[in-house]
């Protein structure tokens, strides 16, 4: 295949074939193989990001829990920007290649006198037309501007992951050491605010100042080593040459707008991803059906029957085998989650025996009156034994429903876990979890 640029074709007459513009993009190939290879790639990654952190965020504890969904939200950014530039540049690249083969199709140009139009229209019609070699380039050039764009804009997203990670790395690491995690989120945005201050400080100094700094000045070449040592962990322009010279050809003020807008439209897909997986019914779909929120009576919810949950999930709420129940017994299992219960269960650990078995029981009674479960509005007279199910990463209480005196019809279960504000907090106590089932 012969590139674009290259000399005049010959048509199937023997005449030459029309010249196209000699400066489309030589990389106009390889765009479209790396969109091409990758966009769908791209795509199947968003896929399969959301529901693995759907699954994965409640069975972190507070600390990891924030850093991830942060990481996570970075991470889908980068992606989500990469997918929408090369969709674009696929679709803008596929509106060039029609406009290249209607011109060899068509190498005379527009032919207004064959068009069923009025004087006044063909004569704005000519007026406005743009001959094909112009709008060929065009559309080549923004089919390219667009595929550097999303690669540049994506890549603004790595140093601001690394910095993240690497700051909640160490300060995790000094509050673990001295043995006081709550001040975690404190000292995060402390260290990511001590990690930045000093870039819009100096930003800020050589903007309004700079001019009048005398070369060699001590303080002209603190801010030039200020700004070479932020170059080197990635905050400069010149480690992103894609944007930066995008930016000095529309303008500082344009292309901060654009950058901006397609940052925004990406976190905000990534955010919502996530957001969607985490709810059953989806966005919008069910707006006048009655509220499915936990605890509310006369509602059978998938979540709580394992035989209606998808395969290999790891629910949060408490849940039946299924909802009719058959033979003896019945296990009510009811998950441990990192993120809600980590605290009372290490607040059970606290003067333990030194016996390994006296001590696994005491903690089994400890965190296990933190629980109340009702079956028809009576307390259910059956002790809970730990649960384990190494196949779904799920750890909690297994309680054994007895069956066999139960008459037929509907029955109801009513569990409180245990509470998950924090100790002062005035938010509203969340209601407990109802799960009916049939005999």
């Amino acid at each position: 295949m012969h590139p674009p640029s290259s000399p005049e074709t010959e048509s199937r007459t023997g005449e030459p074939g029309p010249r196209l513009p000699g400066r489309t993009t030589p990389t106009w190939e390889m765009e479209l193989l790396l969109s091409g290879a990758t966009v769908f790639t791209l795509w199947q990654v968003v896929g399969w990001l959301a529901p693995f952190m759907a699954e994965l965020l409640p069975r972190l504890d507070a600390q990891l829990g924030m850093i991830s969904g942060v990481l996570y939200v970075y991470l889908a950014t980068a992606v989500i920007m990469l997918g929408l530039a090369f969709a674009l540049h696929l679709a803008l690249r596929a509106y060039w290649v029609g406009l290249v083969g209607m011109h060899s199709v068509f190498p005379a140009g527009l032919r207004p006198e064959r068009l069923r139009a009025g004087p006044i229209a063909r004569e704005v019609l000519q007026r406005r037309w743009v001959d094909m070699d112009t709008a060929i380039e065009r559309a080549d050039n923004r089919a390219t501007i667009v595929f550097g764009l999303g690669v540049g804009v994506a890549a603004v997203v790595l140093p601001i992951t690394l910095m993240v990670a690497v700051v909640y790395g160490l300060v995790l690491a000094g509050c673990w050491l001295a043995g006081r995690l709550d001040l975690i989120p404190v000292l995060f945005l402390v260290g990511v605010g001590a990690v930045l201050a000093p870039f819009f400080l100096v930003t800020g100094i050589d903007r309004w100042w700079g001019e009048r700094l005398a070369p060699g000045s001590r303080l002209r070449r603190a801010l030039a080593a200020c700004f070479s040592l932020y170059a080197r962990i990635g905050m400069s322009r010149e480690t992103n040459p894609l944007v930066a010279l995008y930016a000095s050809h529309v303008g500082e003020r344009r292309s901060s707008f654009v950058v901006m807008g397609m940052l925004l439209l990406s976190v905000t897909l990534a955010a919502y991803s996530l957001s969607w997986q985490r709810n059953d019914l989806g966005p919008g779909n069910y707006g006048r059906f009655p509220e499915s929120a936990a605890g509310l009576p006369g509602t059978v919810d998938g979540e709580h029957y394992a035989s209606l949950q998808e395969p290999d999930e790891s629910p949060n709420s408490p849940f039946l085998p299924a909802p009719v129940l058959r033979g003896r017994y019945a296990p009510l299992v009811v998950p441990f989650v990192p993120s809600l219960h980590r605290r009372h269960l290490a607040g059970c650990e606290a003067g333990l025996p030194e016996d390994r078995a006296e001590a696994r029981q005491a903690l089994l009674d400890c965190y296990a009156a933190l629980h109340e479960v009702r079956l028809d509005g009576q307390p259910l007279p059956v002790k809970p034994d730990f649960y384990l199910d190494p196949a779904r990463n799920l750890r909690g209480l297994v309680y054994m429903l007895p069956l066999a005196d139960m008459p037929p019809g509907r029955h109801e279960l009513e569990v409180r876990l245990p509470d998950p504000r924090e100790p002062g907090s005035k938010a509203n106590p969340p209601r407990p979890e109802r799960i009916p089932f049939w005999r």
